[in-house]
């Protein structure tokens, strides 16, 4: 068993603790070392991180260690320093961003999905009686864009710690797709006076205006999968950067790996012509809206802000 300290702090300083035991522990042991993060390891170790109080409460939790019968590999202290940056802040930062992040996948997934509904202009002749509520579908598309570019700037100090090429890639994608998306809303919103005009026209008139109609909305669908190709190589970015930095449980990973690689290669698919009927952005959308939960109610994975902290 090994213990690293800081030799410039007092023992009983409460600190964030990181615990290494030999062998994966299932979901039944959160409840057992209540307050610490698993993580379990790809060396088939598991890591147990939180924060501890003082000595005593340590022995308390190495005593539980014991009594399962489990393999102590190592003990490793990081405590917090008065007058620095401390641990217990950036715990608290992390924490943070983690809700932040969480909250824009569940609003951005429900605002896309109501500006869907909602911004879809429908057949030129009734388009002017449903005017103010396409404009409106149209603004949440716009909202929903900016939620990703937001997205790719508060990921930007997570992932920079880690590799920051991956979070430079993260955020040039999701800044693209928020901009592409933008010109999407904007072909719909074009659909609006195009319906007011073809109400004023006599019937020589109609069919120029329906042709200019039809290809506002190709232009849209377009606009709109490219912004989805973008999303999915933003989103495949991510989800490396969740590998190196191992900020979300695996699952998650290769969970996002599958529904971003079915974006990104339907999205093409329905641009060269193929009809998905937005199948393909199912596996990516219904992690967005899971991991939003998880990050809001778990956060990010602490032992990876510990770990990084130590080098």
């Amino acid at each position: 068993m090994t213990n690293r300290d800081n030799p410039t702090t007092k023992p009983n300083q409460p600190a964030v603790y990181q615990i290494r035991i030999k062998g994966h522990l299932n979901e039944q042991w959160v409840d057992w070392f209540e307050g610490m993060d698993i993580t379990l390891e790809d060396n088939g170790d598991t890591l147990l991180t939180g924060p501890v109080i003082d000595q005593s409460a340590l022995h308390g939790l190495l005593k539980k260690v014991r009594d399962a019968g489990m393999t102590l590999v190592s003990v490793n202290r990081y405590y917090s320093i008065k007058g620095e940056k401390s641990m217990d802040t950036k715990v608290n930062t992390y924490r943070t961003t983690a809700k932040v992040v969480g909250a824009l996948y569940v609003l951005g997934f429900v605002v896309g999905i109501a500006g869907s509904m909602l911004g879809t202009p429908g057949q030129l002749d009734t388009i002017s009686a449903r005017s103010m509520m396409i404009a409106f579908g149209a603004l949440l598309w716009v909202l929903a864009a900016a939620g990703d570019a937001i997205h790719g700037v508060v990921m930007f100090p997570i992932l920079k710690q880690n590799d920051e090429r991956v979070a430079l890639g993260y955020f040039a994608a999701r800044v693209v797709e928020a901009a592409v998306i933008a010109v999407s809303a904007l072909f719909i919103l074009l659909q609006i006076p195009l319906g007011a005009e073809f109400l004023k026209t006599g019937a020589s008139e109609t069919s120029h205006l329906q042709s200019l109609s039809a290809l506002f909305a190709q232009s849209q669908a377009y606009s709109y999968q490219i912004g989805m190709t973008a999303l999915g190589m933003a989103g495949l970015t991510l989800c490396y950067g969740f590998y190196r930095a191992k900020l979300v449980p695996q699952f998650f990973i290769i969970w996002g790996f599958v529904g971003y690689m079915s974006f990104l290669g339907g999205s093409m698919l329905e641009i060269l012509g193929f009809n998905l009927q937005l199948l393909h952005t199912l596996p990516g959308g219904l992690w967005e809206i899971s991991l939003g939960v998880w990050l809001i109610v778990k956060g990010f994975n602490s032992a990876a802000f510990v770990s990084e902290s130590a080098k």
